[in-house]
């Protein structure tokens, strides 16, 4: 059962924070807020933010920071739908429930069977296309047996055969609403359109093997639209809790589990004997994926595709691999390479034959590509983002091997390493994040400078600006993101809103883990408001851009020495397609670097 969105805005209209706050901490008045101490944990300096003209509160001791929901969910260990209903029994206000006079008809039962005869019409259009079956056969090279054995489907073009199904099933409205096969036509909620045409489908399970969406792929691969579109988040599908392939995978898993990035990565490695193999859902993989992995096993092997934005997943994955209490090794790919043409080319002896490393390994060789030879400032900001992930692990045993390894790749003292360890995490209780600094104006939220990102401030401005978020989500790339403390935040909210699916940080999205939530609400508490936003967003998209361009400029001229070093003679004209399409990049770049892609208002 669900609560019309209406209905929960009106009672967040009507709740008093500032009162049902009170009810639990002495507030005083600190400006325009108010400050007290923190209801979540015992602290002898008032570290606790109330915000009653923005409705929302920060608790700097702990980090948690929400709305008025959000509070009686960590205060009360409510659930969201308990947040809202009491809160609404609280001010006297009827709580209008979602499609409540159909509710006995509508169940996530038919949802499972909507799935299910979906899955049923693409694969007979699949069966019946046989040009779709020469594609997947002579252009993705894979077996029709193993698009009979995966159920693989086509949902072609202009085609209406599946919503007339439906509407032959006598499905709810309701269910029609909520499955994500298909979206309401301008806005009229019994009028539907399709959301998978001329793409290939891939159906995702959960892990007791029923379908709950869809993963559809381009046949021709084109810059104006996306290689893969996912079901949106339905009663039945959360993102971040389904690994596609785990329901396969889990049966198989002995030692390890193998990730990469896509659905048809995962398929590659099945048809070579690596049943163990799982890929996360398009947004990046989620703390509560790596949890559900560790339920089974608790080491990974990360295999990621070879480029950048590959390289830059895989760094995700480790750290929360430290934050998880997985071991995880990490394979490394050539560049030009991903599993599905590896395995492919070579088989499964390919990806036995690749080097396999430690977090630390990866981590020193993709943070501090100079090693042994970076400054003492470059290997010092180096280390103290390993001691950050070190810090998290429970073991003092696991802490001093992570220590030690950094020693010996990085040929520094050994005491050196863990006096210096010990005294940052001393350091960590009185760090700007996690206490009220004294020279701030304290109405406000206090950030420090090193968090100042280009990548914070678009979502600053997506978060200030509703308007902004669908224009920047249009021009900007997700390769250009980088992978630092708010990049993956960044590409999570440019997800939803391509998906039709953001409504900023509402307590009790599925979308978001608490963590993200906790800083999607406080950057919304900080005034973030500017003169101008179109230009300060295009400021910060020039600024994006052109560091992405640089630190590619880089990698191509790494790349052409290297080649030219080792040239083989016997092959000119192979050389001379290698540095024309190296070429070809850097102009490309370059351009970059002058024409950044711009919105207007």
């Amino acid at each position: 059962m669900s609560i019309k969105r209406e209905c929960i805005e009106h009672i967040k209209g009507i709740a008093d924070l500032y009162d049902i706050v009170s009810g639990y901490v002495q507030l005083k008045r600190s400006g325009s807020s108010w400050k007290g101490l923190s209801p979540f944990t015992v602290e002898k300096t008032p570290s606790f933010f109330v915000h009653p003209g923005k409705k929302f509160f920060k608790c700097f001791s702990t980090g948690y920071a929400g709305d008025v929901f959000r509070f009686l969910e960590l205060k009360e260990n409510f659930s969201f739908l308990e947040a809202v209903e009491w809160l609404a029994k609280r001010y006297g206000i009827a709580v209008d429930y979602e499609h409540s006079q159909s509710q006995k008809n509508y169940s996530k039962n038919e949802l499972f069977d909507i799935h299910e005869e979906a899955a049923a019409y693409y694969r007979k259009k699949f069966q019946e296309d046989e040009t779709i079956q020469r594609y997947w056969t002579e252009r993705r090279h894979f077996s029709l047996d193993t698009a009979k054995r995966y159920g693989i489907g086509w949902a072609p073009n202009f085609d209406q055969g599946l919503l007339a199904l439906l509407r032959q099933k006598k499905h709810t409205t309701e269910a029609l609403q909520q499955c994500g096969l298909l979206r309401c036509n301008n806005g009229n909620r019994k009028q539907f359109q399709l959301r998978f045409t001329g793409r290939l489908i891939i159906p995702i399970y959960d892990v007791q093997d029923r379908i709950v969406a869809f993963s559809g792929r381009i046949i021709e691969d084109r810059n104006d639209f996306a290689k893969y579109i996912n079901s949106p988040e339905t009663p039945i599908f959360h993102k971040g809790s389904v690994l596609f392939g785990l329901n396969h995978a889990r049966k198989f898993v002995s030692d390890h589990f193998v990730i990469v990035e896509g659905p048809l990565d995962v398929l590659r490695c099945w048809e070579n004997g690596l049943n163990e193999t799982v890929a996360p859902q398009g947004t990046g993989i989620t703390e509560m994926q790596m949890h559900l992995l560790r339920r089974y096993v608790p080491k990974i092997l990360c295999l990621m595709d070879g480029d950048t934005a590959g390289q830059q997943c895989a760094q995700r994955i480790v750290k929360l691999a430290f934050k998880t209490k997985i071991e995880c090794q990490i394979v490394t790919l050539d560049e030009a390479d991903d599993p599905d043409s590896l395995l492919l080319r070579e088989g499964k002896q390919g990806f036995e034959r690749l080097k396999k490393e430690s977090m630390i390994q990866f981590l020193s060789r993709t943070l501090l590509p100079q090693g042994t030879g970076a400054t003492a400032i470059e290997k010092e900001a180096f280390l103290r983002q390993i001691y950050a992930m070190v810090h998290g692990c429970d073991s003092e045993v696991t802490r001093r091997i992570y220590l030690e390894e950094l020693t010996h790749l990085l040929h520094l003292d050994q005491n050196a390493i863990l006096s210096d360890f010990h005294n940052f995490c001393g350091d960590i209780k009185f760090s700007p994040s996690t206490v009220e600094p004294q020279n701030v104006n304290k109405n406000l939220y206090p950030k420090t400078e090193k968090l100042r990102t280009a990548e914070y401030d678009l979502l600053s401005l997506i978060l200030h600006h509703e308007i902004l978020g669908s224009k920047i989500a249009k021009v900007i790339d997700d390769l250009w993101i980088r992978g630092n403390e708010h990049g993956p935040l960044l590409l999570k909210v440019l997800g939803e809103i391509r998906e039709n699916m953001w409504e900023g940080p509402q307590s009790g999205s599925p979308a978001f883990t608490a963590e993200e939530l906790n800083e999607l609400f406080s950057i919304l508490a900080l005034d973030g408001k500017v003169e101008d936003p179109i230009e300060t967003a295009n400021t910060c998209l020039r600024s994006i851009c052109a560091a992405f361009a640089k630190d590619r400029l880089i990698e191509i001229n790494q790349k052409e020495l290297k080649q030219r070093k080792f040239m083989k003679n016997e092959n000119p004209l192979d050389d001379m397609s290698f540095f024309q399409n190296l070429q070809n990049e850097r102009t490309r770049l370059r351009r970059l670097l002058f024409v950044c892609p711009r919105i207007e208002a």
